[in-house]
């Protein structure tokens, strides 16, 4: 009799060893879920993010490239003025060298 006592005790520590398993095992999987469900939030702010930064990466190089056009045309603009205001100099130069009363032009 006492051996089936033994067992019927082996048994209800065994069936609460098993019964507290299944609550960690249950347990477990709900946080598990629940840090998938994070994870999954996570990934989307990532792609949000990216997505956002490669915009602001696009406009940037909008606003250098029309940066560089304004540059271009100051610069092309710089240089008429400078060739202009050369010839003005040239040409006043060479009035200047003129003999009076040498009314040519140049």
């Amino acid at each position: 009799m006492a051996m089936i006592g033994h067992i019927e005790q082996l048994a209800e520590r065994l069936e609460g060893a098993i019964k507290s398993l299944k609550e960690e095992r249950d347990g477990l999987r709900a946080q598990c879920e629940e840090l998938r469900g994070r994870l999954a939030e996570k990934e989307l702010e990532c792609i949000r993010l990216s997505k956002e930064n490669l915009r602001g990466v696009e406009l940037m190089e909008r606003e250098r490239m029309s940066f560089e056009k304004e540059k271009s045309r100051a610069e092309e603009q710089m240089k008429a003025l400078y060739e202009r205001l050369n010839s003005l100099v040239s040409d006043a130069a060479q009035k200047a060298k003129r003999p009076p009363g040498d009314e040519r032009r140049a």
